[in-house]
């Protein structure tokens, strides 16, 4: 099976990847696809944030494990948590520098054979060279005037 994710830069103008992977890669081959596919050169600290229809951040699941419950990217499948159409995670980026994404499961398709594990379908905007300066904000507070984040295809 093959996911379709729209991944979208928090920042004020619009920068964003369409991706299409396969569904049993792990978050740690994900995060750096997400890395790769926005061009950072180099892997940094991450994490990821489930998230309900609000993009407000709920469980954690970390880079490396710091607690014995701790769930950790190399351990779980993207395919946990994008099963139907408009599933989303939050997705921080160098905890320096605090980039954060939104990633929507935008269609499910059947596997298709590619040259790799992912492939861009759509690439929108560059990244700024400055990173957000309101790194302590709260990571679910979007402003919906800025961004579409329910997609319609």
């Amino acid at each position: 099976m093959q996911l379709k994710l729209r991944v979208i830069l928090n920042v004020k103008e619009d920068v964003l990847r369409d991706i299409v992977t396969v569904s049993d890669i792990s978050l740690i081959e994900f995060n750096k696809i997400i890395y790769s596919v926005f061009g950072f050169e180099t892997q940094e600290v991450s994490t990821f944030f489930l998230t309900n229809d609000n993009w407000e951040q709920l469980d954690e699941i970390k880079i490396f494990k710091i607690d014995e419950n701790d769930q950790i990217m190399d351990k779980t499948s993207i395919s946990n948590f994008f099963n139907l159409k408009n599933d989303k995670i939050i997705y921080v980026y160098d905890f320096l520098n605090y980039w954060t994404f939104f990633i929507e499961l935008y269609d499910i398709g059947e596997y298709v054979e590619m040259d790799k594990k992912y492939k861009i379908l759509n690439s929108i905007g560059d990244v700024p060279k400055d990173p957000p300066s309101n790194i302590f904000g709260e990571v679910g507070d979007i402003d919906e005037t800025d961004h579409d984040h329910n997609l319609q295809y």
